[in-house]
């Protein structure tokens, strides 16, 4: 509705329909060079179809030819498909928890199925019940999801100790993620590139007050990419016999289990998540000094054994940081609040600005573990950095008020700042006023006669009293400039107030561009383009659809036209590719609305897309199919 409005206002409507889509991908080149002035556009893709005749002579299939279990969700209008999927959330979560009380372990969540079959198919996960599913995996059954966020979620470490709660299967809960083994074979069939890739890093002083972190990684010609060392991967062991960590920075783009975990837990946080690996040498190896993250950090100690110390944050300004810390002193740490040894299953939950330095066990032969990272630059203050300085444009700039374009008072500086801040003198001179006044009341006081003449009343006038008469002026003076700055700072804020959508918006696609490419499960890829020999691959108006994942797309409106933003099209390397946004006529904006907010388990018919032509419900349907991020299921 509140989209159909502003098409109302600017008189959109009807005109998509008359006009050529052109391909996307022709018209790639001009939206990268669009993107350096801070333009994301791109052209929808004209799709050709049947005849007319063919489209109105189709028949929409009856309710009751689609599978049973696909009616539930079709053709229902979206008010009653709003609460009724308001309702099955809140089933599927339960279900989820349901799952993690069998211990379940991620691995279990990724790759195997956890939706019920047969008579247990009443319930069915989407992928945002997935993605709490695993998270819930993660912490396990002592604590629930929402206990965790509730307590722990930027506030406090939790430790999660499975090697001696769980005597079912602890050491191998975090198999089939990362093993040492498999970094092993990562170098020597993928090419790792030394600060790209991995890094050999050591913590020199580790017995004494000072500790510092070195990297070892051999120097290249040049800071490209393409000039980056390889890792040969005798050297890289030479270094971790002798006593250095081996960091890989990209653990995902070698690691198809990494990838799912990330890409599953992205729509869990709704933020960009990332990870390193740490495998460190036994015999007391320290590969970092005592630091603090910038990020949420979920260490997921995989093999090995690992002696944790974390400390409190240093400062309330170092609390929840928005830059990780430089090497710390020794003497700058308070004792530890926790002093442990996470054992293979075991986890450890870290907030932003809590500080901490690892060493393994004098017994362990090494310690691999994985570090998650979410929230990083993803705080109130990276919005406000969005929203601040266009509301200040904006006012700036405006039609209708020349409020910040008006020049400072004349001789301003003659008053204001710290040098001329009377406020603590005028307070004090105001007392000692107030407790003369009250002794002369007292007394037998002189009245008061006047000349009538101002200048001999100053010229006559107690130096107490002149004085007390210039901090009042001044201060008058200091008031107005402070109520003037005031009344136009409020005009910025009440105009970044009305930008919140539209930065929301922006941070949205800065997500979209950072986060990796959807680790789709097989059942999530069977209805996309990516198997259109088996699903059919053409849209028909009794077609049902949805997202392939839920959170890879969005929509926004720009310069008057529906522009569609998604990242199946990332690459695993960070900004591999540039986003590839498709430009909609805006009164498509309703009928891609309902596309992108319907996800796995629901389905919405083409038929009943918002949209005043069928050909073009098909076509926005099949071009959102073609481009890889919808998915279909046809009528029986």
């Amino acid at each position: 509705l509140r989209i159909c409005a502003m098409m109302k206002a600017s008189g959109s409507g009807g005109s998509r329909a008359s006009k050529k889509r052109q391909k996307k991908k022709q018209q790639q080149n001009k939206r990268q060079n669009d993107q350096t002035k801070g333009e994301r556009n791109g052209k929808k893709v004209k799709h050709e179809h049947e005849e007319e005749e063919e489209l109105s002579s189709s028949t929409v299939a009856p309710q009751k030819q689609i599978s049973e279990t696909s009616t539930t969700h079709a053709h229902q209008d979206n008010e009653n498909r709003s609460a009724s999927t308001e309702t099955s959330k809140k089933k599927r979560l339960a279900a989820a928890d349901e799952q993690v009380t069998c211990v379940q372990t991620p691995a279990e969540i990724l790759f195997s199925p956890i939706n019920g079959d047969g008579d247990d198919a009443d319930v069915m996960l989407g992928s945002e019940d997935r993605a709490r599913a695993l998270l819930q995996s993660i912490l396990g059954p002592q604590i629930s999801a929402t206990k965790f966020y509730k307590e722990y979620w930027e506030k406090k470490p939790l430790l999660i100790q499975r090697s001696k709660t769980d005597t079912t299967k602890p050491r191998s809960y975090f198999n089939h993620i990362l093993s040492k083994s498999d970094i092993e074979e990562m170098l020597v069939k993928n090419g790792l590139k030394y600060g790209i890739d991995v890094n050999v890093t050591n913590c020199t002083g580790a017995d004494s007050e000072t500790k510092q972190r070195v990297t070892l990684d051999p120097i290249p010609a040049s800071l490209k990419s393409e000039d980056a060392i390889v890792a040969k991967p005798e050297d890289v062991w030479s270094n971790f016999e002798s006593g250095c960590s081996v960091r890989l920075l990209c653990p995902h783009l070698h690691s198809d289990s990494v990838h799912a975990l990330l890409s599953t837990l992205e729509s869990e946080f709704g933020c960009m998540v990332g990870s390193n690996a740490y495998l460190t040498p036994g015999n007391v190896s320290q590969g970092f000094a005592p630091h603090y993250d910038d990020i949420e950090a979920f260490v997921l100690q995989l093999e090995g054994k690992k002696r944790w110390r974390v400390y409190s944050p240093i400062s309330m300004a170092e609390t929840l940081p928005r830059e990780s810390s430089k090497d710390l002193e020794v003497d700058q740490l308070s004792d530890p609040i926790m002093d442990v040894t996470l054992e293979p299953g075991d986890f450890l939950y870290m907030p932003r600005g809590w500080v901490h330095q690892a060493v393994t066990t004098r017994e362990a032969t090494h310690s691999l573990h994985l570090t998650v990272s979410a929230m990083q630059h993803w705080c109130w203050g990276d919005l406000l950095d969005l929203i601040m300085p266009e509301a200040l444009q904006a006012v700036a700039e405006s039609e209708t008020s020349t409020s910040l374009r008006e020049g400072l008072p004349r001789n301003f500086l003659s008053y204001m700042g710290t040098m001329h801040d009377v406020n603590e003198d005028f307070d004090r001179m105001t007392k000692a006023q107030s407790s003369a006044s009250g002794n002369i009341a007292g007394g037998n006081a002189e009245k008061k006669k006047s000349t009538g003449d101002d200048e001999d009343d100053i010229e006559n006038m107690d130096p107490d009293k002149l004085e007390r008469l210039k901090m009042q002026e001044m201060k008058k003076l200091q008031d107005r400039f402070r109520e003037q700055a005031k009344s136009r700072i409020m005009k910025v804020c009440k105009e970044a107030i009305s930008m919140v959508d539209a930065a929301c918006d922006q941070i949205g696609k800065r997500f979209l561009s950072d986060r990796l490419p959807p680790a789709l499960r097989p059942e999530e890829l069977a209805g996309t383009s990516e198997m259109r020999r088996e699903n059919g691959g053409k849209i028909k108006p009794n077609t049902l659809c949805r997202l392939a994942r839920a959170g890879i797309a969005r929509l926004v409106l720009e310069d008057d036209k529906a522009v569609l933003y998604h990242c199946a099209d990332n690459s695993l390397r960070f900004h591999g590719n540039p986003l590839s946004p498709m430009e909609f006529e805006l009164d498509d904006a309703p009928a891609l609305e309902s596309l992108l907010t319907t996800a796995e388990p629901d389905w919405i018919c083409v038929t009943d897309l918002i949209h005043d032509d069928i050909a073009d419900k098909v076509d926005i349907a099949q071009t959102l199919y073609d481009e890889g991020i919808l998915s279909i299921l046809q009528p029986e």
